[in-house]
Parts: C-alpha cells; sequence; structure tokens
C-alpha cells in the first residue's frame, strides 16, 4: 500500500511539473499580453509572409509590418528597426 501512495505521489508531482511550463510558446516565439505567440524579431522576417505581420521586437516590444513600413504598438512608423 505504501508503493502504491510513493508512486502516486511521484507520479501526481511529475504531472504538475509539465503543466507548470512558463512560457507556452515555441522557441522563436514570444507570448504576447493578450496570449498569443508571434515569431521574435529577425532582420529579414518581413519577407516570410506565412508568419503574419506581428513580430516581436526585443526592444520595442510587437512590431506590426504593413504597406512596406515598421509600425509599434502605438501605430507609430519606426524609421529604423535594426538600431
Amino acid at each position: 500500500m505504501k508503493k502504491h501512495i510513493l508512486l502516486l505521489a511521484i507520479l501526481i508531482t511529475s504531472i504538475s511539473f509539465i503543466n507548470c511550463e512558463s512560457d507556452p510558446c515555441d522557441e522563436g516565439y514570444t507570448q504576447l499580453d493578450n496570449g498569443v505567440c508571434v515569431p521574435d524579431y529577425i532582420t529579414g522576417i518581413e519577407q516570410k509572409t506565412e508568419l503574419g505581420n506581428v513580430f516581436f521586437h526585443s526592444e520595442l516590444g510587437a512590431v506590426t509590418y504593413k504597406n512596406g513600413s515598421w509600425f509599434d504598438e502605438n501605430n507609430s512608423v519606426i524609421k529604423n528597426i535594426n538600431n
């Protein structure tokens, strides 16, 4: 009986560690405040249209690419996104 209780305790503990992952996004993606995972910005990513048009920039936060220009979260044009 003690073995069953010990095994059950180990199982429950293991499951709780697996389910407590703090970052639900895949590698190369960042979770925004609204819970959506977006790709991390890297130079030239705007050419990969299958990834969408919203990206996470390490300094600027969420940035959007539309009509050939980059915009920040306040919808202001970003003149040089690489600096």
